[in-house]
């Protein structure tokens, strides 16, 4: 479906996941989850709808100034949502493509990432583009 009243390209930002889940009572690890959860929820939606590019800003340079313990699980939820919980963008025939830097993420993400590339790289109904790593900074020196 193509319609014309929708954009090529929709970039969406991940943030206030740790206000919601303050706001829901919950520990703000569980909103990181339930941020990745309406991802991949939301975007064979979005793709339907004839959008062709979803842009997820997921994990910027900055986030590395988090806690430990944080900065740990997100990296830990990155490989099992890459691994084990993204079939529905192979379902829906969607390419997925990482943009932003490889340097000082964790090598199971890495490989996370470099597995799920190979996985769909010939899928052809969207391209979900998870901005991982990124930077302003880091971009105007790339």
């Amino acid at each position: 479906m193509n319609n014309k009243y929708y954009p090529e390209h929709v970039a969406i930002i991940l943030d206030g996941n740790r206000r919601w889940a303050k706001d829901k009572g919950l520990p703000s690890l569980k909103g990181h989850q339930r941020g990745f959860e309406n991802i991949r929820d939301l975007a064979p939606y979005i793709f339907n709808k004839g959008v062709k590019v979803l842009s997820v800003y997921a994990f910027s340079t900055e986030n590395f100034k988090r806690s430990e313990e944080e900065v740990g699980y997100l990296m830990d939820l990155f490989v099992k949502m890459f691994k084990t919980k993204c079939k529905i963008f192979i379902k829906n025939n969607v390419k997925i493509v990482f943009s932003g830097r490889k340097v000082n993420l964790r090598e199971d993400v890495i490989e996370a990432i470099e597995y799920l590339e190979k996985l769909t790289k010939d899928n052809t109904n969207g391209i979900l583009n998870v901005c991982l790593n990124y930077g302003g900074q880091e971009e105007l020196i790339d």
